[in-house]
């Protein structure tokens, strides 16, 4: 099998997730890392043996033999990277949003292809055992008609300086519909806002619609104290809970409740496996592609123009 050099750029909390899975996976090998914090390089250093580490990413973009990498920065800065990235002649996974608008998100599709480079997003649920199994039951009409999907994802976080909660949660949920059902809504309808500053809404009611009639509700929120990442999926035949961290499923049907027998996965090695494998195989399917990134974001706009404007948006 090829190795493929990889390096990780941003080793917070995230990514250091990233670089303790993809010391995992046979077919990379860690050559270095970027952070702005001496002490995560060092983290890097002593706890995984990647002696290479960077203040400035461009110096590991000029490592010779660096395949790919991981960007793990703060959302702000995903374009950036991500652009100088992909100039370097790099394939690129960017965790979630890939950019703060659409448009810069479109430049970098476009980059890529033009580069003939992979650029994936960190599109986590898509690599969820129990969705996954959702999404095949959806497609054998499992449900029947569907008619509701409500999704609540809600934790209590402080009030981040530097994002609001549509852009950090809202990805998650506009993505795993689109995962589920295959199609965008038609319409989306957003309240919400700022509870503990002036501005950056930390609370967002979302209500997407569907070209089938289905109505799908959303509740992200960094107010709530008890951390709930769970869909119910209302059908005419039979209705579902998903716990989507706890890869658990309970079925309702006629009066009747049943567990589904879920083999819990590793969602971030699988994910990157995936991405190995993309670059390996660029005429593969992309399961969380720049396109679907992209896709993730002109949601989210909506949802912003929606509530800023107090009207419902057509898509």
């Amino acid at each position: 099998m090829t190795k493929y050099n990889v390096g990780v750029i941003g080793i917070g909390y995230w990514g250091r997730k990233i670089l303790d899975e993809f010391t995992k996976v046979e077919d990379v090998n860690v050559i270095g890392v970027s952070d702005l914090d001496e002490k995560n390089l060092a983290f890097a250093s002593e706890r995984y043996g990647v002696k290479s580490g960077y203040k400035n990413y461009k110096d590991l973009l000029a490592v010779d033999g660096l395949n790919a990498v991981a960007i793990c920065t703060p959302n702000k800065l995903h374009f950036q990277v991500c652009k100088d990235a992909l100039e370097a002649g790099k394939h690129v996974l960017v965790e979630k949003p890939i950019t703060l608008t659409s448009k810069d998100g479109k430049e970098l599709v476009a980059l890529a292809e033009k580069k003939g480079l992979m650029l994936s997003v960190g599109h986590i649920f898509r690599f969820n055992n129990a969705l996954s199994e959702i999404r095949r039951l959806i497609e054998q009409k499992f449900f029947g008609k569907l008619f509701l999907m409500e999704m609540t994802w809600v934790n209590l976080e402080k009030a981040f300086p530097d994002r609001d909660v549509l852009f950090d949660l809202a990805p998650h949920m506009f993505d795993i519909q689109n995962y589920l059902l295959g199609e965008w809504p038609e319409e989306i309808i957003c309240v919400g806002g700022p509870f503990r500053r002036e501005e950056g809404e930390e609370t967002a009611y979302v209500t997407s619609k569907f070209k089938d009639g289905l109505i799908a509700t959303a509740n992200v929120s960094w107010l709530v104290p008890r951390k709930t990442r769970q869909i119910m999926l209302v059908g005419e035949n039979r209705s579902a809970l998903i716990d989507a961290v706890g890869q658990e499923v309970t079925v309702y049907e006629s009066g009747y409740t049943y567990k589904l027998g879920i083999d819990r996965n590793n969602t971030i090695g699988d994910e990157l496996v995936h991405f190995v494998k993309s670059i390996a195989n660029p005429k593969a399917e992309t399961k969380n592609s720049g396109i679907v990134g992209v896709k993730t974001v002109e949601m989210i706009e909506a949802a912003k123009t929606s509530m800023r404007e107090g009207r419902s948006v057509k898509l």
